[in-house]
């Protein structure tokens, strides 16, 4: 997870200030220019006085009586005329549409009147035309030059380089991806070390895995731990709508690169190294991509340059990028276990300086979050300690960490929600089912706490935490999720009967759905289907066998809700017990609710802590 992003370097910072300066300025010179011309043309015209307007049937009248001087006509725009004895007077003006003027010359010929032609001069409109002209192409131009910048300033240039002060004391969990890290850094410290025995420094690694878990902090840490400049760019800013935009600026980062060394670290890589040929319409994602792999073949690992690339989608790559001699090795950044985000939890405290209470377990919490990335730990720091500071307390509580999992993760809580006695009892039941089945098939996942506030979109909910994180997962445990989610319908049944079940199951329903086609389709637990499973990649399956699978979902789900609803019935009383403690405390925390069900009759069972 990165805490924080460094600033660009002060002579970076003031060379790109100055440039600003230097468009900026010569964009307002030239606008003040064209504006001034503008002003000083319609100023011009201002002062000019207009001359008199007459008619086109009396000018050809005063012709014939010979009171026209001379004529002076502007083709499809007007007649200028002087009248005999005042030719030094203002003129008369005539409008004449027509670009015809054979007969009006004739006619003035026949008068004895003197002739000439003119151009038609600007006016207003004119030079309003050519300022709107200019200001939309210095528009245009700058949006080019951005673009072509990569919205830095830097016209084909590409990447933010800096000096990275992080280390891997910044970095938690992980740590067979920081292994493999650490000897990238040997790599870049003492290449000759490597080139004295004939081994060949690696000049790509690929890291891969889910958002959030701290691809980015690794890659900084590598060039901080080895004391090089830190490149970094991102996939999607590299191309763009201008036709080999993308070709020149990987040409312009890997001369840098190569001149300074360092780390290129290159996010979201899939952006530009999906596979070739997905874009039929538009090959310059291509050519860009081509280009990557000729700079990637291009370098020698002397020039002290590594190139690091991050993905959350491995799959989408073009396979010419993997091939050794480019992106040499692939490192997998997985989700952290329990462990490791007990110990990415006190990394976040310790370096957000979070005043932790006494009560505070991240032991716990940390198995509460299972699935959790380095960002989401973070995440749910801040919003406990928002909450904490919300409350006016100086240090953040259990509590407060409790409040923040359960916003993060359900939704900010419904204060004003209203629902009817009926309703609250139904959900009530809804959840405590929930709580009985889980507890009674699924033990591996302890009972955390059962509670009936409306959270998001829910109205209640029942926490479960297992112990420890699984990576096997049983049919017994996978049939237990299954029974867990239908306790709340089951319970419905049992207790209000078959006509009053509600629309609350609907998301529980969805789950154990999903969670019986995964053993049917994809895990070969299907007792009719066998171990055949439905592989896209192997082409689709025949009619038969789809049905035949969609069957044995069914049949699946079917049994093991007739299952659930005989636990129900056998255990009405702990189940009618615990709804009817929700309903009078809204909460109840999960050692509680067990002692409730065995105190009804529910055999002993475990609960994590």
């Amino acid at each position: 997870m990165q805490l924080s992003n460094p600033e660009p370097s002060l002579p970076q910072h003031a060379a790109r200030t100055r440039r600003r300066i230097r468009w900026v300025s010569a964009a307002a010179g030239l606008l003040i220019l064209f504006v001034g011309a503008f002003a000083w043309g319609a100023r011009h015209a201002a002062l000019r006085p207009a001359p008199a307007a007459l008619t086109y049937t009396a000018l050809l009248s005063a012709m014939t009586e010979g009171r026209v001087d001379s004529i002076a006509i502007v083709p499809g725009k007007q007649v200028l005329g002087w009248w005999a004895g005042r030719a030094t007077e203002d003129p008369f003006r005539v409008v004449y549409s027509s670009a015809n003027v054979d007969g009006l010359v004739q006619r003035a010929e026949r008068a004895g009147v003197s002739i000439t032609f003119r151009e038609s001069s600007g006016s207003r409109l004119d030079y309003l035309n050519v300022a709107v002209s200019v200001v939309l192409v210095l528009i245009l131009a700058i949006v080019v030059r951005r673009h072509m910048g990569g919205g830095q300033g830097g016209g084909s240039d590409l990447g933010r380089t800096t000096g990275s002060d992080t280390t891997f004391t910044s970095v938690a969990g992980n740590e067979g991806a920081v292994a493999e890290l650490r000897e990238i850094v040997e790599f870049l410290r003492s290449p000759a070390r490597f080139d004295r025995i004939g081994a060949r420094t690696p000049k790509g690694l690929l890291m891969f895995g889910p958002p959030g878990t701290g691809k980015t902090l690794m890659a900084r840490a590598v060039a901080g731990e080895a004391g090089v400049p830190f490149w970094s760019i991102s996939g999607s800013e590299v191309t763009g709508f201008i036709v080999g935009l993308g070709v020149m600026r990987l040409k312009s980062l890997f001369k840098k690169a190569r001149k300074r060394g360092g780390v290129i670290f290159i996010d979201e890589l899939d952006a530009l190294g999906g596979r070739r040929g997905r874009n039929q319409s538009h090959n310059e994602d291509d050519r860009t991509l081509n280009q990557l792999l000729i700079e990637l073949d291009g370098f020698s690992p002397s020039d002290g340059v590594i190139v690091i690339a991050a993905t959350n989608r491995a799959e989408d790559l073009d396979p010419a990028l993997l091939r050794p001699g480019r992106f040499d090795r692939s490192v997998s950044v997985s989700l952290p276990s329990a462990i490791e985000r007990e110990a990415i939890l006190r990394l976040h405290a310790a370096q957000r300086k979070v005043p932790l209470d006494a009560g505070v377990d991240l032991g716990r919490l940390a198995r509460l979050m299972p699935q959790s990335s380095g960002a989401d730990l973070a995440n749910l720091l801040n919003e406990a300690a928002i909450v904490a500071a919300r409350n006016g307390t100086e240090q953040v509580a259990w509590s407060d960490i409790e409040s923040a999992r359960d916003r993060l993760l359900l939704g900010k809580e419904r204060t004003g929600f209203r629902a009817s006695d009926r309703e609250w009892r139904i959900v009530a039941m809804h959840e405590a089912g929930h709580a009985l089945a889980g507890v009674t098939c699924c033990p591996e996942d302890g009972l955390h706490k059962v509670t009936i506030q409306p959270r998001g979109q829910a109205m209640g909910v029942a926490f479960f935490s297992p112990d420890s994180d699984q990576h096997l997962h049983s049919r017994r445990y996978l049939e237990g999720q299954i029974v867990k989610g239908l306790g709340g319908r089951a319970a419905e049944q049992v207790v209000f009967g078959p006509d009053a079940i509600t629309s609350g199951a609907r998301s529980d329903l969805q789950h154990v759905t999903r969670i019986a086609k995964e053993m049917v389709y994809n895990l070969g637990m299907g007792d009719s289907t066998g171990l055949m499973i439905y592989d896209n990649q192997n082409g689709p399956v025949s009619g038969e066998l789809h049905a035949a699978m969609d069957r044995e979902v069914r049949s699946i789900i079917d049994g093991l809700y007739a299952r659930t609803v005989a636990l129900m019935e056998t255990h009405r009383a702990a189940l009618e017990a615990l709804g009817e403690a929700l309903l009078a405390h809204e909460t109840i925390d999960g050692p509680d609710a067990v002692r409730l069900l065995e105190q009804h009759g529910l055999p002993a069972a475990g609960v994590a802590a």
